[in-house]
């Protein structure tokens, strides 16, 4: 054993300092606890290639065995970015992660790790944290530390045994440390209730003193799920306190038959039992998609939008996301059925709450810094900003959204139409021309305008010129060179030669339109339905392509109406296409006929769907799908049939 302690002791020093090598450079090289550690970092250049500027984090393990996430308070030298750190005698593990934007400098996976230690020895929490954090799946350390690197479940089995073995942890690490071993018999193909080594464990453990109620559960799940001795299992359950009885109430919501019950059962759950993270963890009771989901998915289907004002102040973070999505963005950004004055009273009760938790992250969270957590809620909640944003807008509440508008730019920087359209607009009513200009050029530039937006470019464009003659040359010229090269690289990437399949179909006059009857014609055909946000949302793009085309005879849009499921959907479309103004030509699908024949072709599922044909009768591109610019929509469309010619 001497010697094992003293081979861990120089291997642990080592993996504290190699992975730092040129970039992370420490003084004393080797500390002890009780030192103060002068760190120098050198960024790398994927880092440095962001231009955003450079944050650092340091996730420390305390020898109470808990995590705890800090930013990192950095000074930028000539020579990189200086930071100290003390080596407490209450901490026993400190890893370091630096970020700018979305890159990420993890010593390439390797991590920058400094192991606490004493002359001689590792200190407490060391090895147990060293552990953890290497081996994500045991759900102990920093979930978003490492990006793909594991250790073995032997591996983990020794460093919590060393933690055990040292520091006397078996309370607190007898469950990953028979975890791990029963997976390591079970890899070489051995009963894990046959060994020695998890027996043994049990049985120290169930003699040990004042066992608390989870100590008492991790042993009967011990000797329930590894040991097989039902017997003792179920007379430690009997005495693990009320954790027993709350998983057979869960275990109740997930039986239960109907919508109506689950959500009665779990409203009872959250009422009758306090989360506890670690218990919960345990029994396998998952409060977000076992109870919370139940609660919000069957009150939101049965319109209960009182859910919101009963869970907001307790239900899981993610539930907030959900709750956005249906009952505001599918209603009131997708369906357009609710008016922004009945969207504002949830949108705005949920933005209150992002921004009390930005203030005040919640415990499951730990394993963020404050500077991570809010970037973290802000990625989650980047799209719902920009609904929110609309709603203000269109709630009277200019003055509240444009500031917000103008910080979501910062993030986004021209790569959202929908955005950079309220953006547009908000500056236009302000009488801020110079940002509006900018914002007009910029969405060109970036490929993702809206129609708006080139009406208002063509607007500026007629008070130099007389006519709109060059208009079209004019914006092309204002497009990034790159973004179009990727789209045409693109483009080119999704050519195909496949006979299409011959149609008949009805148009909006009842007048029967053939695919044979369109021969040496390029045939552009928009499945789509009225039900669907993604089609609807697209068709700005369409028109702007359709227009491009509309001197050339050669080539014809189709929009074919497909899936609907309103019995009287032909009046629909045809209010539809009317209130919009849109100068398409309408086809009916024989329920979903074509479009069945069509994506099983290209073997492919969804609208709204696209397909290009040439003039011989061939598919030559197919899309699924919409990305959310409509001049980029429109500059594909295009370069699809020029290439089809």
């Amino acid at each position: 054993m001497k010697f094992s302690f003293v081979l861990i002791s120089a291997l642990c020093a080592v993996l504290g300092t190699q992975a730092q090598g040129q970039r992370l450079k420490m003084t004393p090289e080797r500390p002890y606890i009780g030192d103060t550690v002068n760190l120098l970092y050198h960024p790398d250049s994927a880092l440095l290639a962001t231009g955003k500027p450079i944050k650092g984090a340091v996730y420390i393990y305390d020898t109470l065995y808990h995590w705890h996430a800090v930013d990192l308070q950095m000074k930028a030298t000539d020579s990189g970015y200086t930071f100290t750190v003390p080596l407490t005698s209450d901490k026993g593990l400190w890893a370091f992660k630096f970020r700018a934007g979305a890159a990420v400098d993890n010593a390439h996976d390797t991590g920058y790790i400094l192991m606490g230690s004493v002359p001689g020895r590792q200190w407490k929490a060391a090895y147990a944290g060293y552990g953890t954090l290497r081996a994500s799946r045991y759900d102990l350390g920093i979930p978003q530390y490492y990006t793909d690197f594991q250790v073995s479940d032997s591996a983990m089995f020794f460093w919590m045994g060393q933690e055990i073995g040292y520091w006397r942890a078996g309370r607190v690490f007898i469950w990953p440390y028979v975890k791990a071993r029963a997976m390591m018999e079970g890899q070489a193909g051995l009963n894990p209730d046959s060994s020695e080594i998890i027996h043994k464990a049990a049985n120290y453990m169930i003699k040990a003193p004042n066992l608390t109620s989870k100590d008492l559960y991790t042993l009967a799940l011990i000797f329930d799920k590894y040991i097989h001795n039902k017997g003792v299992a179920d007379s430690l359950y009997k005495v693990s306190g009320p954790i027993t009885q709350k998983k057979a109430d869960y275990k109740a919501i997930q039986a239960a038959k109907t919508p109506e019950e689950r959500l009665a059962l779990s409203e009872k759950f959250v009422k009758d039992y306090t989360p506890d993270p670690e218990m919960d963890a345990l029994a396998g009771i998952d409060y977000t998609r076992g109870v919370y989901m139940n609660i919000f998915a069957v009150s939101i289907a049965k319109k209960d939008t009182s859910v919101l004002a009963r869970h907001i102040n307790t239900a899981p973070f993610s539930m907030l996301t959900f709750a956005y999505y249906k009952m505001v963005e599918i209603p009131y950004g997708d369906w357009k059925t609710m008016p922004a004055k009945e969207a504002y009273p949830f949108s705005q009760r949920i933005m209150d709450k992002v921004a009390y938790l930005k203030a005040n992250k919640p415990a499951e969270f730990y394993y963020y810094t404050p500077s991570e957590f809010v970037e973290y809620l802000d990625d989650a909640f980047k799209y719902d900003y920009i609904t929110h944003a609309s709603i203000l807008k269109e709630t009277g509440r200019e003055k509240e959204a444009l500031p917000m508008v103008l910080k979501l730019q910062d993030e986004w920087n021209y790569t959202n139409a929908t955005l950079n359209q309220l953006e547009a607009s908000l500056l236009e009513k302000a009488g801020d021309k110079k940002k509006l200009d900018e914002v007009l050029h910029n969405s060109v530039r970036m490929n993702q305008a809206s129609t708006q937006i080139i009406d208002l470019l063509k607007k500026e464009y007629l008070n130099t010129h007389k006519d709109t003659e060059g208009f079209d040359a004019y914006l092309n010229s204002m497009k990034d060179a790159h973004t179009m090269e990727l789209l045409r690289e693109h483009v080119q990437a999704g050519i195909m030669n496949r006979e299409a399949v011959p149609f008949e179909m009805k148009d909006l006059n009842g007048k029967t339109v053939s695919l044979a009857a369109q021969k040496g014609k390029i045939v552009v055909l928009d499945f789509w339905a009225t039900w669907c946000a993604p089609c609807k949302a697209a068709m700005p793009g369409m028109q702007m392509a359709q227009e491009h085309f509309k001197k050339d005879t050669n080539v014809v849009f189709y929009f074919v109406d497909t899936q609907e499921r309103d019995p009287a959907y032909k009046e629909k479309v045809a209010k539809f296409i009317k209130d919009k103004k849109y100068p398409f030509q309408v086809l009916f699908d024989n329920g979903d006929e074509y479009y069945s024949k069509y994506a099983k072709l290209i073997q492919t599922s969804g609208i709204p769907f696209k397909v290009v044909i040439d003039g011989k009768g061939n598919i030559r591109f197919a899309q699924t799908g919409y990305m959310g610019s409509p001049s980029g929509l429109a500059d594909e469309i295009e370069m699809m049939i020029s290439l089809a010619k």
